[in-house]
């Protein structure tokens, strides 16, 4: 990285950068600028038009820490950041600076500390300046430095709102659930009181709930033999939830047998898979400009496999961008085609979701999105294209089954 940013500080240019679509790209773009100089038309002069149009337009802003050897080795080995770069060092801060800063700082944080923003605002620039003092001594003694610069500064400050407000809410949470405690504590003692004074008033009804409670039997004898009547009636009713269950089962039966159906479409599109050869991958991969069955059958299962597309500039537009699924497939699935493989073999069919099948649902609507158009373009996007639609086929008969 740091060889990188060394080469872009002295020369503008990193070696090795561009391929050769990037360089199409600069020689169609800095041609101009050899023609209006009346320059020879070569890859020499166009390139150097380019450097001379980045090292107008790039800024580099780097911030390194002074500690330890690391600084003192970067400057060593990469001397374009001395001889090619603008140094600022930061100064300490004075006393007013500091308080203004401090106050400025909690006040804006609402912290609410009213007359004791004073005093924090001053043990505040006192922990600092003392640091700094105790950062010369310890210099002075043992010759290593201990940096204090106003970074640490602003950490301090950070560092007293967020302890702040974390006690602040920790103290008011004990104190609501101690508050909550002794409500709930003198609650209680009223409601025991009030409990044992129903009591007293309620025992001459319990005497006579007790005689209540003889007539009640004397009822249930009498309603069982109604409840037996009712034994019958739930008898029937269990009698007609069977059939009910029966009913339920032919239907399951059924749905079972549309899935039976997608399975042989599914093992089809498995076999074709396994058919397929590492070679045959690598040589979809390889195309520079795949025909039009390769990129419907990539964009297709990018989708399908939730991969998202690139954003690029539109050909036809330039003020618009347009998805790019080629460059994707080419990064995230045909980069590794055996793991490709594997990932369509052991795809978690159960999983997917509606949205992914929303949007492949135009796909699979199209007539040149079948198996035998798609073969027509490449053996390796026939297989797969079979795959997409056992995989959306296989979405609904699922659906149906659960």
């Amino acid at each position: 990285f740091m060889e990188d940013i060394n080469n872009i500080l002295n020369s503008g240019d990193v070696p090795n950068l561009y391929n050769a679509e990037d360089q199409d790209r600069i020689f169609n773009a800095c041609k101009a600028d050899c023609q209006k100089k009346r320059l020879p038309v070569n890859k020499l002069n166009i390139m150097t038009q380019y450097l001379n149009r980045v090292n107008k337009n790039i800024h580099v802003v780097l911030c390194m820490s002074p500690i330890g050897d690391v600084f003192r080795s970067r400057l060593r080995m990469f001397p374009s950041l001395i001889t090619c770069c603008t140094i600022d060092w930061f100064s300490p801060w004075p006393s007013s600076a500091l308080d203004s800063v401090a106050k400025s700082t909690l006040k804006s944080a609402d912290l609410n500390l009213q007359q004791l923003l004073n005093p924090v605002v001053e043990i505040c620039c006192h922990i600092h300046q003392t640091v700094e003092t105790a950062s010369k001594a310890y210099f002075d003694e043992m010759r290593r430095y201990n940096y204090v610069t106003p970074t640490s500064y602003l950490e301090l400050l950070s560092t007293y709102k967020t302890l702040l407000l974390e006690k602040r809410q920790e103290v008011g949470s004990l104190k609501l659930r101690l508050q909550v405690g002794l409500d709930r504590l003198l609650s209680t003692a009223e409601e025991v009181e009030l409990m044992q004074e129903q009591l007293r008033k309620m025992q001459p009804e319990l005497e006579a709930s007790e005689k209540d409670v003889e007539s009640v039997m004397e009822e249930i004898s009498r309603d069982t033999v109604t409840a037996q009547e009712t034994k019958l009636v739930v008898e029937k009713e269990e009698e007609e939830a069977r059939a009910k269950a029966a009913e339920t089962q032919t239907l399951a039966d059924d749905a079972q047998r549309d899935l039976d159906e997608a399975i042989p479409a599914l093992h089809q599109a498995v076999a074709c898979l396994n058919r397929l050869k590492q070679s045959d991958l690598v040589e979809v991969k390889a195309l520079a400009r795949p025909p039009a069955g390769v990129r419907l059958c990539m964009e297709a299962a990018c989708i399908m496999m939730e991969v998202k597309p690139i954003r690029k500039v539109d050909p036809t537009n330039p003020s618009k961008k347009t998805d790019d699924y080629w460059e994707a497939a080419q990064k995230n699935l045909l980069n590794d085609p055996k793991g490709l493989l594997q990932s369509l073999i052991n795809f978690d069919k159960e999983g997917i979701q509606e949205s992914t099948i929303q949007k492949i649902n135009p796909y699979i609507a199209r007539e040149d999105f079948t198996p035998a158009e798609i073969g027509k373009a490449s053996q390796a996007c026939e297989a797969i294209c079979m795959w997409v639609r056992a995989m959306h086929k296989f979405y609904f008969i699922n659906k149906e089954v659960a």
